[in-house]
C-alpha cells in the first residue's frame, strides 16, 4: 500500500516551482519593499520572544524576593536596587515592548501588502496583455474572468504573505524552542510531543482541502461562464420563452459550486477544531509537568510563567503551519491556474527579425494557402488570388466556404499551414502584427463596440483623431443623424456591446470607424446588414467614394452589394472555383445567375 505523501496533489513540488519560476521575476522588482518587510518581521519577533520576561522578573524576584542572578545583576542595578523604581522600570519596558511589536508588525504587514499588491497588478497586466494573443478561453469568456481576478487575488497570499508567515513560524518556533530548551529541557520536549500528531493530522486533511479547492474553483468558472452565456444571449433566451430553463440551469450550476465550497469549509474547520483540541492536550501536559517542578522547586513560577506564555507561540507555528499547509494548496491551484493561462498557445507572434510594414500599396496575393483550425481539417486548401491595388473585392460562397477565413489569414489571426500571402510582394509574416494590422480596417458582421462612449468607439482606431474628424466619419457613414438625437450626442456611453443601439445603428458606428482610420486596406464583412434601402443605398454611394485608391475586400450574399466589385471571387470547398466581373459571372457560371435571379427583384440590382 502506498505511503501518503507529505506533498498532496495540489502542492506537488512540480507545481510550486512552476508557479515561482513563471512568478518570482515580478516580485524582485520590488526588492526594497521587502526587504523592509523582513527587516521589521525579525524586529518584532525579536519583541514577542521579550514579551514574558518583565513579569517572570517581577514575579521571581519582586514579588518573591528571591536574589537577583548575575546575568540580570545589571537590572537591579539600573534600579538603584530600589524594587519600586525596578517594578515601574519593568512595567515600562513591557508598555515599550508591546509598543514597538506593534509599530514593527505594522511595517511588516503595510510594506508586504503594498509590495504584494504592486506584483499583483504587474502579473494582472502581463495576463491580460497575454490574453489578446492567445487561444485559451475564447470558448469560455468566464472561466477567464475568474482566473484573471479571484485566481489572481488569492495567487498573491501564496507569494507574498504565505512564504511570510512561513519564515515567521520557522525563526519564531526556533527562538522559542532555543529560550525554552535553556530554561528547561524536559518540558520543552513535552510540549513538543504533540507535534507528531499535528503533521499526521496535516497531511490526512491538507489533500482533501486540495482537491475541493480545484473542484470549488472549476465550478466557480462554470458558473461565470453560464452568466457571461446567458446575458450575452439573452435576446435570444427570450425569444424562445426559456427564461425558467436558464434559471433552473443556474441553479445547478450554483448549488454544485455551493456543495463544493460548503464541503472545503466543513473538511478545512474540522481540521481547525482537531489542531486546537491536540494542542489544549499538549498546554494541559506542561501546565501540570510545570505546577509540579516548580512545586518541587526545580523551577521558578517566574519560569512556568515564561514557558506557559511561549507555549502559545510554540504552538502557534505547528497548528499554524498545517492551516498554513491547507491555505498553501488551494492558493497553489490558483496559481498553477494563472501560470498555465500564462503558459497558453499564442495564436500568431512576430517573426524575430520582423521589420515594420512601409506603407501599402494594396496589392493583395494568395498563393496555395492551406488552412484549417483543427489538425487534419482543412478550410481552405491551396486558394490562391490576386487583387491588384484599389480594386475592388468581392468574396461570395455558402456558409463555412472559407470567406472569413481569408480575411482572418490577411490580419494574421492565424498563419497558413501551407502557401503564404503577400502585401505589395512582400510575405506579411515578413511585418510586425501592428504594422500590418495598423493598415488594415475591417467592419465585422457582427460589429462589436465597446462600453465606452459613441466617440470613445469612432476613433476606437485613430484615438488622436479630432472631433472634426469624428463628425465626419459619422457623416459618411449615416451615423450623425441618430447620434445628435441621443441624450448625450457623441458622449452617449454605450452599454456593453452596444447593447443600447439597433443592430443597424452599431453597424454605421462600425463603419464610422473603418472610415476614420482611413486605411489603404479595407474589410467589410456584411456592411449594410440590418440597414433600410435608404440608408443602404447611401451607404453604398458613401462607400465607393470612401474605397477609391483603397484594395477592398467585401463578403457579402446579397447581389446589390458584389454587382459593383472590380472582381468577384466564387469560394467553395476552400479553393475560389470561379471569378470575374458581375457581367463575366453571368454570361459563365449558373450557380451566379440563379443567386441574381432568386435576388433580381430586390431594390438595388438592376
Amino acid at each position: 500500500m502506498r505511503k501518503p505523501s507529505p506533498f498532496p496533489e495540489g502542492m506537488k513540488l512540480k507545481g510550486l516551482h512552476r508557479v515561482y519560476r513563471t512568478f518570482v521575476p515580478h516580485l524582485r522588482k520590488h526588492r526594497r519593499r521587502f526587504v523592509l518587510t523582513y527587516l521589521a518581521l525579525f524586529a518584532a519577533m525579536l519583541m514577542n520572544v521579550l514579551k514574558p520576561w518583565p513579569l517572570k522578573i517581577i514575579l521571581d524576584y519582586i514579588i518573591l524576593d528571591k536574589a537577583m542572578p548575575h546575568r540580570l545583576a545589571f537590572v537591579d542595578s539600573v534600579a538603584g536596587h530600589d524594587k519600586t523604581v525596578l517594578l515601574a522600570i519593568l512595567c515600562a519596558g513591557m508598555v515599550a515592548i508591546f509598543i514597538l511589536e506593534g509599530l514593527f508588525t505594522f511595517i511588516r504587514k503595510y510594506f508586504m501588502e503594498a509590495a504584494g499588491e504592486r506584483a499583483i497588478n504587474d502579473i494582472r497586466k502581463e495576463v491580460f496583455g497575454h490574453l489578446q494573443t492567445s487561444e485559451l478561453g475564447m470558448d469560455r469568456p468566464g472561466d477567464l474572468v475568474v482566473r484573471l481576478t479571484s485566481d489572481i487575488d488569492s495567487m498573491k497570499l501564496l507569494l507574498t504573505q504565505h512564504v511570510q508567515t512561513l519564515v515567521n513560524y520557522f525563526f519564531t518556533f526556533s527562538a522559542v524552542c532555543i529560550t525554552m530548551f535553556w530554561m528547561d529541557w524536559r518540558l520543552t520536549l513535552l510540549a513538543l510531543s504533540v507535534a507528531p500528531p499535528l503533521y499526521l493530522v496535516s497531511i490526512h486533511f491538507s489533500a482533501k482541502v486540495a482537491d475541493l479547492t480545484r473542484e470549488k474553483r472549476a465550478r466557480e468558472s462554470e458558473v461565470a461562464s453560464l452568466v457571461q452565456e446567458s446575458v450575452t444571449s439573452k435576446e435570444v433566451v427570450k425569444a424562445f420563452a426559456l427564461e425558467e430553463q436558464e434559471k433552473r440551469r443556474f441553479a445547478q450550476e450554483s448549488e454544485e459550486s455551493l456543495d463544493a465550497a460548503l464541503e472545503k469549509a466543513r473538511i478545512s474547520k474540522g481540521f481547525g477544531r482537531t489542531v486546537e483540541g491536540i494542542i489544549a492536550i499538549g498546554t494541559a501536559l506542561v501546565v501540570y509537568l510545570g505546577a509540579t517542578r516548580t512545586l518541587a522547586g526545580a523551577i521558578t513560577p517566574g519560569v512556568l510563567i515564561v514557558f506557559v506564555s511561549y507555549l502559545r507561540d510554540l504552538y502557534k507555528p505547528v497548528g499554524g503551519l498545517s492551516e498554513l499547509w491547507i491555505d498553501f494548496g488551494g492558493a497553489l491551484v490558483c496559481g498553477e491556474r494563472v501560470a498555465e493561462t500564462l503558459e497558453s498557445k499564442i495564436t500568431v507572434t512576430d517573426a524575430p527579425d520582423a521589420i515594420d510594414a512601409p506603407p501599402f500599396r494594396g496589392e493583395v496575393r494568395f498563393e496555395d494557402v492551406t488552412f484549417g483550425y483543427d489538425p487534419g481539417e482543412t478550410v481552405l486548401q491551396s486558394l490562391s488570388f490576386n487583387a491588384r491595388p484599389g480594386e475592388r473585392i468581392a468574396l461570395i460562397g455558402s456558409s463555412g466556404s472559407g470567406k472569413t477565413t481569408i480575411v482572418n489569414l490577411l490580419l494574421r489571426f492565424h498563419d497558413p499551414w501551407e502557401g503564404r500571402i503577400l502585401i505589395d510582394g512582400q510575405d506579411i509574416r515578413r511585418y510586425t502584427l501592428k504594422s500590418l494590422r495598423e493598415q488594415i480596417s475591417v467592419v465585422l458582421q457582427d460589429p462589436l463596440l465597446f462600453h465606452r462612449t459613441i466617440r470613445e468607439n469612432i476613433a476606437y482606431g485613430k484615438p488622436e483623431a479630432g472631433f472634426e474628424e469624428t463628425l465626419d466619419a459619422a457623416r459618411a457613414a449615416q451615423a450623425h443623424e441618430f447620434i445628435v438625437r441621443l441624450s448625450d450626442g457623441y458622449d452617449t456611453v454605450l452599454q456593453d456591446g452596444g447593447a443600447n443601439l439597433s443592430g443597424g445603428q452599431r453597424q454605421r458606428i462600425a463603419l464610422a470607424r473603418a472610415i476614420l482610420k482611413n486605411a489603404p486596406i479595407l474589410v467589410l464583412d456584411e456592411p449594410v446588414t440590418g440597414m433600410d434601402a435608404a440608408t443602404e443605398a447611401r451607404l453604398k454611394d458613401t462607400l465607393d467614394r470612401h474605397r477609391k485608391g483603397k484594395t477592398s475586400f467585401t463578403i457579402a450574399h446579397r447581389i446589390s452589394t458584389i454587382m459593383r466589385a472590380d472582381l468577384i471571387l466564387m469560394i467553395g470547398e476552400g479553393q475560389v472555383v470561379e471569378q470575374g466581373t458581375h457581367e463575366q459571372l453571368l454570361g459563365r457560371n449558373d450557380r451566379y445567375r440563379q443567386l441574381y435571379d432568386l435576388q433580381k427583384a430586390e431594390p438595388g440590382v438592376p
